[in-house]
């Protein structure tokens, strides 16, 4: 009787190798950073390319099922010049990375093999399953490097790398590269949780899966300050004048509006402000500097966040000025997410023309607005 047996799947397609350099210069291990920085610089604008044609190259797939040979060509020489670049910086090799993503140009291996055919349907899972994948090549790589900054001593002593930590260096390389394929739509393969070179493609469903949920809580997590502008209600503080005009005089007792999960106290006023220290300022003929002193704290459960941008002034006929961004912006603290909590303290100013006075200081705070009212 005959006995079948099961093919072993082959290996991931995407091969990475960088052959063992015995001697290594102590020298070059100072310099390489700098060195690279052309390098750098270039591979940075050609993965801008990349990108684009990468995503072209996804519409391509889900019309005709084939990435367009030209676009492939394109993203597989520029991953190929940046491994080039990370094994000269890494110290994994001495030989400067030529200007070129021509194979054989460098001691290194990197070979994508060009798919006639690609799935449809992997377009549409593509972006969940590599989540988990990203997050734990994220943790290889943070060791990678602590391992490179044991590798720097080691051949800064004996000139040479050692073999155990150079061959997890080439490892995480041929990680970063097969997963960096799979993004690029160059291959469909899945990249294996791996650094070995016969790692098989790894579960691309279950992938998806778990990074489904882990997408969802990244948008939740990114957009959840924004969704605290919801739950905001209008609130207008009257102010007294004369407290506003007087020194000192609102600090005696702060008024102060909430809304959007943000309360906004006012703690002073300085009608002919100077401008802050390096701040760019250039007043509009017949202006001057107004500065609000504001205390902004999170209420609520939900986060928030805080601009000074959301800022706007009224006089008393009704014109609106907007916050001056080189004052208002030399002090820092441009945006700030609040989570649990947190208070943040800050001038904003406004030019406002001279002989005209503040009626009104507005806070934007999503649904509602706070509204302090000299009068």
């Amino acid at each position: 009787m005959a006995i079948a047996y099961e093919q072993p799947r082959p290996p991931h397609p995407v091969a990475f190798d960088i052959a063992y350099p015995e001697r290594l210069s102590r020298g070059l291990i100072f310099v390489k950073w700098l060195l690279a920085i052309p390098q750098f610089i270039i591979v940075y604008l050609l993965y801008l390319v990349a990108e684009l044609l990468a995503v072209m190259a996804w519409f391509a797939i889900l019309i005709t099922g084939r990435y367009p040979k030209s676009f492939f060509e394109f993203g597989s020489g520029v991953l190929r010049w940046q491994a080039n670049v990370l094994a000269y910086v890494f110290l994994l090799l001495d030989e400067y990375p030529p200007f070129s993503w021509e194979p054989g140009a460098y001691p290194l291996l990197l070979e994508i093999p060009y798919a006639d055919r690609q799935s449809r349907f992997r377009l549409f899972i593509r972006l969940f399953a590599v989540i988990p994948n990203q997050i734990v090549l994220q943790f290889v790589t943070l060791a990678a490097i602590f391992t490179t900054f044991i590798a720097w001593w080691a051949i800064l002593i004996t000139g040479r790398y050692p073999r155990g930590l150079f061959k997890f260096a080439v490892g995480t390389m041929r990680w970063h590269e097969r997963l960096y394929a799979y993004l690029f739509l160059l291959r469909d393969e899945y990249p294996p949780y791996s650094i070995n070179a016969a790692a098989r493609p790894g579960n691309e469903v279950l992938s998806a899966i778990i990074g489904l949920p882990l997408f969802v809580a990244y948008i939740a997590l990114v957009f959840s300050p924004a969704l605290g502008l919801l739950n905001g209600g209008n609130a207008s503080v009257y102010v007294a004048r004369q407290e506003l005009t007087t020194p000192g005089g609102i600090a005696s007792a702060p008024p102060s509006g909430e809304s959007g999960q943000v309360r906004v106290t006012l703690l002073d006023y300085n009608d002919d402000a100077p401008a802050p220290p390096r701040a760019d300022v250039t007043l509009e003929p017949g202006y001057r500097l107004v500065a609000f002193r504001v205390r902004v704290e999170k209420s609520g459960f939900w986060p928030s966040f805080f601009t000074p941008y959301f800022f706007s002034l009224r006089d008393c006929p009704g014109n609106v000025y907007t916050v001056d961004s080189p004052a208002t912006s030399a002090q820092g603290a441009q945006f700030r997410v609040f989570w649990r909590g947190g208070h943040l303290e800050k001038d904003v100013y406004f030019q406002l023309p001279r002989g005209a006075a503040p009626c009104e200081l507005r806070y934007f705070a999503g649904r509602g607005v706070i509204r302090f009212i000299f009068q």
